[in-house]
């Protein structure tokens, strides 16, 4: 394989060439980019230097076929020699699972410390970790580099995460057509990095801070997880019924609206209504009714009573004596209460000794009788909570107000109090109706970002 030219600066090293650095080294020096990768297995650098792809992965062997005609991909066991003649490094390195559960990240704290003193004095170089780390890595990393570093940290050398979303069998696919990519740093050079690196994929390029970076690729793990689980639940549950669960699935999956979708995924308060609960209890029951271990389907309920409680507590830590809820639909707007959220934390902070008051405009609207504050007072189903005809009668005398589901009127009024007293938005409905400047005076606090 011809030599790069490794004096070029617009090279980067990529250091770890497991199945990530692989495709990463390959891709980019297909494109063009000098890359000098990292490793220190004399093995796989051999392998590479030989232009014979170390792991087996479609399309890997064809991109490093393109790179070694273009001269743009060499590796080496020397960290310090492709660190002196990169501009930036892609860290690559393992995060195995350790005996505690954690991410064990010492393999890579050490070969980005190793990465920055390897940097020439008075060089730029940027620091992207590629690897998958635990929420923090990135604070931590940057404290050490700083402390070990000095002002060199910052200045010359910076850091950034770039989250790597590759699946073993597609990789390549999913490296050069991606859906979503993410970077996050707290420098102006890492970020023009990244900018570059990504510049044909420029629209698809999303800047984000460094601990949302860090929790979003576990997040992504665990969300593919929950779906691998779900679906064999679904299997086991369908059986006794004489069910194809695949038939069912593939139903499930032709719904991109509500289903396969966006739709449910947004953080919020407890799910609610005349369908979900009565629905997953009845698919719990019928798995149990069957001796069919769902552990998963029976755990939605223990989840959604869980969030619940962390609500009450989360308000209760204002230690309000008297409580204005506003909105208890549900769903925002909705004058439905039947298993509402609201409606339960009404009632929990009244067993708990809090003086509550209650209003939502939706619910006094309604044109099925019971109407106005009777259908209120029924809604609630309690009679030591104090239905309001306003949202200003139930905010009047509170020291907390909880904003719920509110429908349009109760936000408009909320706006127009400005109240005084601490508003906590539960679930964030009235937050993400307010302007910049709204929010500025009300300064909302949203209960589920704790």
């Amino acid at each position: 394989m011809p030599s790069a030219d490794v004096s070029n600066r617009s090279a980067v090293a990529v250091v770890g060439l497991g199945y990530v650095g692989n495709v990463v080294a390959a891709s980019l020096a297909a494109a063009g980019r000098h890359v000098i990768g990292v490793d220190r297995r004399p093995e796989v650098v051999a392998s590479l230097e030989q232009g014979r792809a170390p792991i087996r992965e479609p399309e890997l062997q064809e991109r490093i076929d393109a790179a070694r005609a273009l001269g743009t991909l060499r590796a080496t066991t020397s960290l310090e020699e492709a660190v002196a003649a990169s501009c930036a490094s892609l860290v690559c390195v393992g995060t195995p699972l350790g005996d505690d559960g954690k991410l064990d990240e010492t393999d890579l704290l050490a070969a980005c410390e190793q990465v920055a003193r390897a940097v020439p004095a008075g060089r730029e170089h940027v620091i992207v970790i590629r690897s998958t780390v635990s929420p923090g890595t990135h604070g931590r990393l940057g404290a050490h580099l700083a402390s070990a570093l000095g002002a060199a940290f910052g200045q010359q050398i910076t850091l950034a995460l770039n989250p790597e979303f590759l699946r073993e069998g597609s990789a390549v696919a999913d490296l050069e057509r991606p859906q979503l990519i993410v970077y996050a740093t707290e420098h102006d050079a890492a970020a023009r990095f990244c900018e570059a690196l990504y510049a044909d994929h420029a629209e698809l390029l999303q800047r984000t801070d460094p601990a949302s970076s860090e929790m979003l690729k576990l997040v992504n793990n665990a969300w593919h997880a929950l779906k691998v689980a779900f679906a064999n639940e679904v299997a086991r549950a369908a059986a006794p019924a004489g069910v194809d669960p695949f038939a069912v699935m593939e139903l499930l999956c032709r719904d991109t609206k509500l289903n396969a979708s966006a739709a449910y995924l947004r953080p919020g308060l407890p799910f609610g209504g005349a369908c979900l609960t009565k629905d997953v209890a009845s698919l719990s029951a019928h798995a149990s009714r069957h001796g069919v271990d769902a552990p998963l389907i029976g755990a939605i309920l223990s989840s959604n009573r869980a969030h619940l409680e962390h609500l009450v507590e989360a308000v209760l830590a204002h230690e309000p004596k008297q409580t204005a809820i506003i909105g208890v639909g549900f769903k925002p707007g909705a004058p439905d209460v039947r298993d509402s959220a609201p409606v339960k934390l009404v009632r929990e902070l009244l067993d708990r000794g809090v003086h509550v008051t209650v209003a939502d405009s939706a619910v006094l609207d309604a044109r099925v009788p019971p109407l106005g504050l009777l259908a209120l007072q029924q809604a609630l189903g309690d009679p030591r909570a104090q239905a309001a005809p306003t949202v200003a009668h139930a905010v009047a005398g509170a020291d907390v107000i909880v904003v719920g589901h509110p429908c349009r009127a109760d936000r408009d009024a909320i706006v127009a109090l400005e109240p005084t007293v601490p508003i906590l938005d539960a679930g964030g409905e009235l937050t993400r109706t307010l302007s910049d400047a709204e929010r500025e005076r009300l300064a909302p606090v949203v209960l589920i970002q704790h």
